[in-house]
């Protein structure tokens, strides 16, 4: 894809890992209408490239997102017409579950202050690593407000539903190293190498079949979604089944047996794979 040009992100593709950098540091990354556009003009550009395989997600300057961009919607509220259009018509799908599910794997580098939205975002994440300065809350009950983007049934999964509630209720303030002892993150670096790390974990992923990725993600979410073990069951035999006979696959052994690297994003080799009967 050439690289695309936006107000409130700044991309930078890295081999197969695409760089996105929240980039309004002087609201602290908060989210106003036109970020929501063009977080959804992103993903959408990005699922459509097979040169990208993963997504590192970061924020300019020290904070990673300060959540939703108060005046902002104060603004559209107040008869903004473009700005209202962007809030009605964008906010409510920019994280929506299915756009999330279906995107490129996402990794969250956070580094700095991830409050309200800009850190319920983050768990419609694939995982996400974090800096040794990033700080955690869900700040809505010190608001009047209630959790949104999925995230009271999202954040039980994650870490636990007593753990859940009293981050919720609380609206607390929780520290890189409480947040790794939670499961919110996996890892933890110093705040210089945050990015560099993201990106060698994204390229191992993007390493791997886009099709595979894309599966792996979408039968996840929906064995999370269901209490049928059956149902579960069925999606793991079926799925393992096709992958048993994908061009992906046979291409996994060939590399194996020739001790070389699979091709998997050569698609001219890909495409000669389709004819070979050994």
């Amino acid at each position: 894809m050439s690289i695309m040009k936006f107000e409130t992100i700044s991309v930078e593709k890295h081999d197969r890992v695409l760089l996105v950098s929240w980039n309004r540091p002087s609201k602290l990354n908060a989210f106003n209408g036109l970020f929501f556009k063009e977080w959804v003009d992103l993903l959408e550009a990005v699922n459509k490239d097979t040169s990208i395989g993963a997504i590192v997600c970061t924020g300019k300057g020290k904070a990673f997102s300060s959540g939703a961009d108060i005046n902002d919607f104060a603004a559209a509220s107040k008869g903004n017409n473009e700005v209202k259009e962007f809030w009605e018509r964008y906010q409510p799908i920019a994280f929506e579950a299915k756009r999330m599910v279906a995107s490129k794997p996402i990794i969250g580098a956070i580094n700095g202050l991830a409050l309200g939205a800009g850190l319920t975002c983050t768990f419609w994440f694939d995982f996400n690593i974090a800096s040794t300065e990033a700080k955690f809350s869900m700040r809505f009950s010190k608001l009047g407000l209630t959790p949104e983007l999925d995230s009271s049934w999202l954040l039980p999964k994650i870490i636990g539903l007593q753990n859940a509630k009293k981050m919720m209720l609380t609206g607390d303030m929780y520290t890189a190293k409480e947040a790794l002892g939670l499961g919110l993150i996996v890892e933890i670096y110093e705040p210089d190498k945050l990015v560099e790390s993201a990106i060698k974990i994204a390229s191992k992923v993007a390493e791997n079949p886009n099709d595979t990725l894309k599966i792996i993600k979408k039968m996840t979410f929906q064995d999370m979604t269901t209490n049928n073990i059956e149902e579960i069951a069925t999606r793991s035999i079926d799925n393992f089944a096709h992958a048993r006979k994908s061009i992906e696959h046979k291409e996994a052994l060939l590399a194996l047996r020739d001790k070389r690297k699979p091709q998997f994003h050569n698609q001219k080799h890909m495409d000669a794979l389709k004819n070979y009967k050994k």
